[in-house]
């Protein structure tokens, strides 16, 4: 284990659509970097197909997931949205502005991109958040110790 292991967040899944594309990403880094605008910043890997897709979109959205959401949440962490359809057999939603909203969402915040960081080996996307809804006032699934940490972590 190493000090960064430390480093708890809330395990979410990053979702977009370009054209008639939809995809989504597993992803732990997500922070609030702004209160007056509300913003967040996600951290994405550059050789991901989201990180493409990002790149040609100007808006994303923040599923923060519920612990039972964990093994759709692996889906989205370990298939690529290049050559599987994450969205093909799930019973999604889409915002108004048809990003996706995946199953198992506590809370959805979507945001319009305002900037966009080099951080090594990813990419930091800041965006301000223009649309937010709590689905529900349970506790979201966490990432800690380089993994998705078991729902029970918290008893």
């Amino acid at each position: 284990m190493d000090a960064l292991g430390k480093i708890y967040s809330t395990t979410t899944v990053v979702t977009m659509k370009v054209g008639k594309k939809l995809n989504g990403i597993a992803v732990a880094w997500v922070t609030r970097v702004s209160i007056n605008p509300p913003m967040l910043a996600i951290s994405i890997g550059k050789t991901r197909y989201s990180h493409t897709l990002l790149n040609e979109t100007d808006r994303f959205g923040v599923c923060i997931m519920k612990p039972e959401a964990e093994g759709l949440v692996s889906l989205f962490g370990s298939k690529s949205g290049s050559d599987t359809d994450k969205f093909l057999e799930l019973d999604y939603e889409l915002s108004c502005s048809g990003t996706p909203i995946v199953p198992g969402t506590l809370a959805y915040i979507e945001c319009v991109t305002k900037g966009k960081t080099d951080a090594g080996d990813h990419t930091i996307f800041v965006g301000e958040v223009v649309y937010q809804k709590l689905f529900d006032d349970e506790r979201p699934l966490l990432y800690g110790e380089h993994k998705i940490l078991n729902p029970d972590f918290r008893d």
